[in-house]
């Protein structure tokens, strides 16, 4: 069972250590064009926390979201920043408040290592959905962590995220259980800063869950070597990740 994250507290730096310009997510919005470009479509945000990529999906796609977060606090940081066609509703994965049908696609990022009940989700989903709709899951994968960076500078971290983190499979078996196949799995490059000076910055504010359940000493370490790394290097690199997207239907 994942241990719960106080983003009651988290959500007051979150944005600080989460926010990409749309710039830096150019290929995503590529690879995101194959599935979400069409007339009308409503897509539900499963766990949206202040709005990040919400409000990204409306920019790019012209799409209405519906954000459905449990945290109040990121709720109302995301609600401080609404444009065009979003909305929140408070809620969780395991008992979505929307009715049957409501939607043409659901988007999970980096969020289905906290739903407790992943199989119940996938109900949830399944049932929200219109017929033919996709899952469309951004994630690390616990079975494919060599992509994300911060990783490296914390030994427990990257223990905590194998085992913490759902697998390709066991995702794609909890989904089966409601009726979803795996259509696409795709491995996207994302600018997640424009040099290691900013990632530096952006990993010290621990707005990573899994950083927060290691101990303070061993992350003082980490963001230490970091920071020296960031020191030496040039400035002038940007720092790309592997993010994976999983697409089921």
């Amino acid at each position: 069972m994942s241990p719960r994250t106080d983003y009651e507290s988290m959500a007051r730096v979150y944005d600080r250590g989460r926010t990409f310009s749309l710039d830096q997510l150019a290929q995503l919005r590529v690879v995101l064009a194959e599935y979400l470009e069409g007339e009308n479509l409503r897509v539900l945000d499963l766990g949206s926390g202040t709005g990040i990529f919400a409000e990204a999906l409306a920019a790019w796609f012209n799409v209405s979201v519906i954000g459905v977060e449990p945290s109040r606090a990121m709720r109302q940081k995301a609600l401080g920043k609404v444009a065009g066609r979003v909305s929140y509703l408070g809620g969780e994965a395991e008992h979505i408040p929307l009715a049957d049908r409501t939607c043409d696609c659901a988007w999970l990022s980096t969020v289905l290592h906290h739903v407790r009940d992943r199989v119940q989700c996938a109900r949830e989903l399944r049932r929200v959905l219109q017929a033919g709709g996709r899952v469309l899951i951004r994630s690390g994968f616990g079975d494919r962590l060599d992509g994300v960076r911060w990783l490296r500078y914390f030994p427990s971290a990257q223990n905590i995220a194998a085992g913490r983190w759902p697998t390709v499979e066991s995702t794609a078996e909890v989904f089966a259980t409601a009726g979803f196949e795996v259509e696409a799995l795709h491995s996207v490059p994302e600018i997640v800063a424009p040099n290691l000076s900013t990632y530096y910055q952006r990993i010290a504010v621990r707005a990573s869950s899994t950083l927060t359940l290691i101990d303070d000493d061993e992350f003082e370490q980490g963001i230490e070597r970091l920071r020296q790394e960031a020191a030496a290097a040039s400035g002038t690199e940007p720092v790309v990740d592997e993010r994976d997207l999983l697409v089921l239907r």
